[in-house]
């Protein structure tokens, strides 16, 4: 078995699986910078493809992201909705995309955020949204806003994965995801870069960040074990 050729095989693949268009990757709305589809509110967008719901009052949104017993949505709810408890966005949010699309979210970037929505429902002013409130806000016509970070997904990528593609796929009849699709791939590989940035440092004591361009250290990052057989040279 020739590890290159197998490496270039299922590189090879992978690009070739990964090339969606740019219709397709409309409909998916998952990369972090991507905006809502036209005609619709981020709000609209967002309880679709986070919570399945085309129809929903404003009791459901209120419900759905209430965290405390105090009856009223937090700074931390708030963040929440928007998929902002994160300290980091690996590749685009959803499981899928590139590690070179991680993002970190900034604290300048959540007060913003907080502080808009709380300027457009917090009518008494005190840091909280109460389910009053947030019903005058939605009764005059209010709908949370698009705030430049995506579709707002509550949890990390893996998580994510999950809800998003093997729930659907793989939970019934391939729990162990022996059918392979374009998006198992890329979230394995996605997983796999992770877990190397973020991996102790190597045992000669070189930082984790260290690039390793040799081929016996590039081999040494491998597990054969989880490259599909149709991917592999022999």
């Amino acid at each position: 078995m020739k590890i290159h050729a197998i490496i270039f095989a299922f590189a090879l693949q992978l690009t070739q699986s990964l090339a969606i268009s740019q219709e397709e990757a409309a409909k998916i709305g998952t990369d972090l910078k991507q905006r809502p589809p036209a005609g619709v509110s981020w709000e609209e967008w967002h309880m679709k493809s986070e919570h399945g719901l085309d129809d929903y009052d404003a009791d459901s949104v209120f419900q759905l992201h209430l965290s405390s017993k105090k009856d009223a949505l937090t700074r931390k709810d708030i963040l929440n909705m928007y998929g902002l408890l994160r300290t980091e966005v690996v590749g685009s949010g959803d499981g899928m995309g590139s590690h070179d699309e991680s993002e970190g979210i900034t604290d300048a970037t959540k007060e913003e955020i907080i502080d808009k929505v709380l300027s457009m429902c917090d009518y008494n002013k005190d840091g909280e949204i109460t389910l009053d409130e947030w019903r005058r806000f939605s009764k005059n016509g209010g709908r949370l806003p698009d705030m430049g970070v995506g579709v707002g997904h509550h949890g990390d990528f893996e998580y994510e994965y999950e809800i998003h593609h093997w729930l659907e796929h793989h939970s019934e009849d391939d729990p162990d995801v022996k059918i392979q699709h374009k998006e198992d791939i890329e979230h394995e590989l996605l997983h796999h870069e992770h877990e190397i940035e973020h991996e102790d440092g190597t045992e000669d004591g070189r930082p984790k960040n260290f690039v390793k361009t040799s081929a016996q250290e590039l081999n040494a990052q491998i597990i054969l074990a989880n490259i599909p057989s149709k991917y592999r040279a022999y």
